[in-house]
């Protein structure tokens, strides 16, 4: 073949096709056919590679069912989720195994995710259900594209609208300070601390005295629903480093315990009883525990007027997930507006 073309190479009676483009090396083994067979297939591999159309091998026999063992595999090493959480979050990747298993990965389509939704709703589903299996989904996904199983384009996922999850519900610092009140004192610090730096349940008890650097003022988060495993750092304020400074240090090395001295269970859900109580005391309606998150990112919104800010401090890789905060910062941008100088009134009087 023309020096350029790439190079056809027969060993024994298999023919091979090497061809460099744009600094990186494409090799195919072609097979057992003729010369003249051999070339034509060569010219079809380069332009497909040319066209950006080009699928190794190895992604061309990658199944779903692969992908999800390369994902297990990860998830039990790297995930800082616990007990019945981590096993149900792998449940529901043996689920979609049930459905996309055997097929390529390169042959996965929005259609197919779209069936796959389908599906499940005529299985009697919850549609908050199959968008927790859809996050799966994605972070197997993604992780297959990581370990080199694919390197196409990942189909769109589009996960169900949940009016539960638009749903933002906040504290007044009146109804906060009633709710802190309300509290067992053993349960208290876990309340300021939610108030205070919008963690979840979660990361929340599963933070160490490891995690806590008084001297540059900063607590390191895991977080428990990243599906990369990601780690954060979070400022603390004043309000914080007293709380914590004030906290007994036990030698399991978690930060905060329940009456008995012991690492909360996130698990049981145990804390959201002792949470019911107290907002029931307090005369507080239509509370969960996840609102204190609600409540410390609509503080940062309303006092900061920086959508940013909030997007940071709760870790969400999107602005679109922060943007249910956005209007409470309206009331900042109209002043911005009427900040601008009135070019209009100075032209027309000097007409």
């Amino acid at each position: 073949m023309p020096r350029g073309e790439g190079y056809l190479r027969k060993r024994g009676k298999v023919y091979y096709f090497e061809f460099m483009y744009k600094g990186r090396r494409y090799y195919e083994k072609i097979g057992a056919v003729s010369k003249t067979v051999a070339k034509e297939i060569a010219n079809e591999i380069r332009s497909q590679i040319i066209r950006g159309e080009y699928i190794p091998q190895r992604e061309r026999k990658a199944t779903f069912s692969d992908a999800v063992k390369v994902y297990i595999e990860w998830y039990r090493k790297k995930s800082t989720a616990r007990g019945k959480s981590k096993e149900e979050n792998i449940r529901r990747a043996r689920k979609l195994e049930e459905f996309f298993g055997s097929r390529k990965l390169s042959q996965l389509s929005t259609f197919l995710v779209e069936s796959y939704k389908k599906r499940r709703l005529e299985e009697g589903v919850k549609p908050q259900t199959i968008n927790m299996e859809l996050n799966i989904l994605g972070s197997i996904l993604r992780r297959a594209k990581e370990a080199g199983l694919f390197n196409g384009e990942l189909p769109k996922i589009e996960k169900f609208r949940n009016a539960e999850r638009e749903r933002l519900r906040f504290l007044s610092k009146e109804e906060a300070q009633r709710l802190i009140s309300a509290c067992p004192e053993w349960f208290r610090p876990v309340v300021i601390f939610a108030l205070n730096t919008g963690l979840r349940a979660g990361e929340i008890f599963s933070l160490r005295w490891e995690d806590v650097d008084f001297e540059r003022g900063v607590i390191t988060v895991r977080e428990t629903r990243s599906k990369s495993g990601r780690v954060r750092k979070l400022p603390m304020n004043a309000t914080i480093r007293k709380l914590l400074e004030g906290l007994e240090r036990k030698e399991h090395g978690y930060i905060f315990t329940n009456r008995f001295g012991l690492p909360y269970k996130y698990e049981d859900k145990t804390y959201r009883r002792v949470f019911t109580t107290a907002c029931k005391k307090a005369g507080i309606e239509n509370f969960r525990f996840h609102d204190l998150r609600h409540t410390f990112a609509s503080w940062v919104a309303m006092n900061s007027k920086d959508i940013y800010a909030v997007q940071n401090l709760l870790g969400h890789s999107s602005p679109s997930v922060t943007k249910r905060y956005a209007h409470l910062t309206d009331d900042y941008l109209r002043s911005v507006v009427e900040s601008v100088p009135d070019f209009g009134s100075s032209s027309a009087s000097e007409e």
